[in-house]
């Protein structure tokens, strides 16, 4: 039977039986999916779900080793679809960018999927890292590496700079190591390029360290560590090379970028910074809360907005996003405009957690610290996700369509 269906002519089947089964199809992906059979099923499938938006956001859940199948979370309706991709299995996401998501299967070998086209293009893995393992291969159990949270720090965040397939310019960034240090590559490259600083203050470390976020913003690279300073990349061709600008949480004297807690102005604890592209301007979004613990991680509370002065290269706080909203976590940020994707609310923040510990050790339910920040009035509504896995062994992250 399923080889007759594989066979099947689908071009020429009558209109009406194509908008049915397009009237099935609730999930936006599958909408282009089914648009870009031929040129009947576009008409009907325009016909049927109205025109087709360039954004359209879904929260990937983690991947079920059982069931061999990802959970897609969608805002309208709140509904949770589920794919078989059998390209996750036993797999280790450490973020999403552009619509790809980066995964490495536990034997030195790394990789970004599309999880809607199933294409996968190889990286390579990071030779730092590779040097380690063997390290602690030779001085701990066997199944050492094969422990989550270990695998998890290799790399904490990842970018697709413009066009991936490109070889004439990088086309990866990553923040990974013990340090949380800035690399890039390009395809084909057989090691990842740590980024150097531009003439160092002597107290200052070659490398850019203790970073929490990056963003490719109109041609160069910008990565945040914990506010005091951003990282910017100007790209020459093969070379590039690092400056720091002052960041939104800069205080006169203190140039230490570490990663230790901050306690900011409103009392709360800083959990993490975020760059984030909005309306063609460049935010750096700081998220605050409660530090639990190190096991359970925290409770976010509030975030507070800056916008950089590309001009002066200072940041001026703002109280709002407009029209836009956010998408916040282990993926590369985005906002999007609230009128292209059904169900969005304006001038919010969605965001999930980001605490490596956090899903490695929690039990079979939904990550506790997600939901959405309405900037207006300060309120945070929890997601409600009824889904569960034995252990969620990856983070949830948001990802953007792209078929």
């Amino acid at each position: 039977m399923d080889h007759c269906l594989r066979n099947r002519d689908w071009s020429n089947m009558p209109d009406d039986v194509i908008r049915l089964l397009v009237k099935k199809l609730r999930f936006y992906p599958y909408h282009r999916k089914a648009a870009g059979a031929c040129r009947d099923w576009y008409r009907i499938t325009k016909e049927v779900h109205g025109s087709f938006k360039q954004n359209s956001i879904f929260l990937l859940l983690p991947y079920n080793n059982m069931t061999k199948t990802c959970a897609f979370y969608e805002i309208d309706g709140s509904k949770t679809y589920e794919f078989n991709l059998p390209k996750f299995h036993d797999k280790l996401v450490h973020g999403s960018s552009n619509g790809w998501v980066c995964v490495d299967d536990g034997n030195l070998n790394l990789s970004i999927i599309n999880p809607l086209t199933g294409k996968e293009i190889e990286l390579p893995y990071p030779s730092y890292a590779a040097t380690e393992i063997e390290v602690l291969i030779r001085n701990q159990p066997a199944d050492f590496f094969r422990d989550p949270y270990i695998r998890l720090s290799i790399l904490t965040k990842f970018a697709v700079l413009g066009n991936p397939f490109s070889t004439t310019g990088f086309g990866f960034a990553a923040i990974m190591s013990s340090f949380n240090e800035l690399f890039v590559c390009r395809l084909g490259d057989k090691d990842w390029t740590p980024i150097k600083v531009r003439d160092p203050d002597p107290s200052y470390y070659g490398t850019c360290r203790f970073l929490q976020d990056l963003l490719y913003f109109k041609g160069k690279l910008f990565a945040i560590n914990s506010g005091q300073e951003v990282v910017i990349v100007d790209f020459d061709g093969s070379n590039c090379m690092a400056r720091y600008v002052r960041g939104p949480n800069y205080q006169l004297g203190d140039r230490d970028g570490s990663p230790s807690r901050i306690l900011s102005s409103t009392g709360l604890d800083d959990l993490r910074y975020y760059l984030v592209e909005s309306s063609g301007k460049l935010l750096a979004i700081r998220r605050l809360g409660e530090h639990i613990s190190d096991l359970e991680g925290a409770k976010t509370l509030c975030f507070e907005l800056f916008e950089f002065d590309e001009c002066n290269e200072t940041w001026n706080m703002i109280h709002g996003l407009g029209e836009q909203c956010v998408f916040l976590g282990q993926n590369a940020s985005v906002s999007v405009s609230a009128v292209d994707i059904p169900g969005c609310r304006p001038n919010c923040i969605y965001f999930t957690e980001d605490f490596n510990n956090g899903y490695c050790e929690c039990e079979s339910q939904f990550q506790n610290d997600n939901g959405v920040f309405c900037l207006e009035d300060g309120t945070v509504e929890m997601f409600n996700i009824s889904h569960s896995l034995s252990h969620w062994l990856s983070p949830s992250l948001w990802c953007q369509v792209n078929v």
